[in-house]
């Protein structure tokens, strides 16, 4: 597993686990659960918000640079966040369905 695949593993950890399901870390995760079952096209923002204020929060080894969702299905989004690693200055782009 290279660093990249950990980060994103991680990025989905932390944007898959709600805030206050981890009792050694009550603050870790992200809020996109309270967006799941809403319509897309008025919580979007917030969506995005929740997503790269927790990976900002939670994963140092990257710096977010843009957030968005694109749509797969009435009920699947991919979200798509760009991101320069740190440690080596690589942009990349990690993918993962919400």
């Amino acid at each position: 597993m290279t660093e990249l695949d950990d980060i994103t593993q991680c990025v989905y950890n932390i944007v898959a686990t709600a805030k206050g399901s981890d009792a050694l870390r009550p603050d870790f995760g992200s809020d996109v659960h309270l967006y799941i079952d809403q319509p897309m096209n008025e919580v979007q923002p917030m969506l995005i918000l929740a997503v790269t204020e927790a990976v900002q929060k939670w994963e140092k080894r990257i710096e977010a640079r843009k957030c968005r969702l694109v749509p797969e299905s009435l009920d699947k989004r991919t979200l798509v966040l760009e991101a320069v690693v740190l440690a080596t200055g690589e942009q990349t782009t990690i993918k993962t369905t919400i």
